[in-house]
């Protein structure tokens, strides 16, 4: 199933607010402001998701942004899902667990929703998230923290043929 969410479904002066509640109602609670405090009446953003059995795909576009899961976050939810951000235009950073992964085009970094996160767009973006169960990922790999805000490159190796493989499922 594919659904198309978009802040030009809103007047101008709701936009953030009305972003906000569809990343948290896609992805997992958490807060969002414009880069510059003066641009949140301009704010754009839309969200392409594909749901598909056990994974959700979803193609972000948007302007300057922070993002920001905190432990009240995550304190009021349940929600326990591995993120995996794949830069395809602009340029993205991925904080948590003390590291910051740096992400251009064809990048890629995972981020775990049970902890604090950050994720900064300075300039216009789009990315794919995949978004994946907690529990199954954990029980697959070990040491899962020591893998988050890692950048990992699509351009070569394995993560070249995983790049590769999410945009053939995107393309379905």
């Amino acid at each position: 199933m594919n659904t198309l969410l978009s802040t030009d479904a809103v007047a101008r002066s709701q936009r953030l607010a009305y972003w906000t509640d569809m990343i948290c109602n896609v992805y997992v609670q958490l807060g969002c402001d414009p880069v510059r405090p003066d641009e949140s009446e301009d704010f754009e953003g839309s969200i392409r998701q594909h749901t598909l059995p056990g994974l959700d795909v979803s193609v972000v576009r948007s302007g300057p942004q922070k993002v920001l899961r905190t432990s009240g976050h995550i304190a009021r939810s349940g929600d326990d899902y591995f993120l995996v951000s794949i830069q395809a235009q602009g340029r993205g950073v991925v904080r948590q667990d003390g590291r910051d992964a740096v992400l251009e085009a064809g990048d890629f970094a995972l981020y775990d929703s049970t902890r604090p996160y950050q994720l900064l767009f300075e300039d216009r973006f789009e990315q794919i998230v995949l978004k994946l169960p907690g529990d199954r990922l954990r029980s697959e790999l070990r040491e899962t923290q020591a893998l988050t805000a890692t950048t990992v490159s699509g351009r070569q190796g394995a993560g070249h043929l995983l790049l590769g493989m999410i945009l053939s499922l995107i393309h379905i």
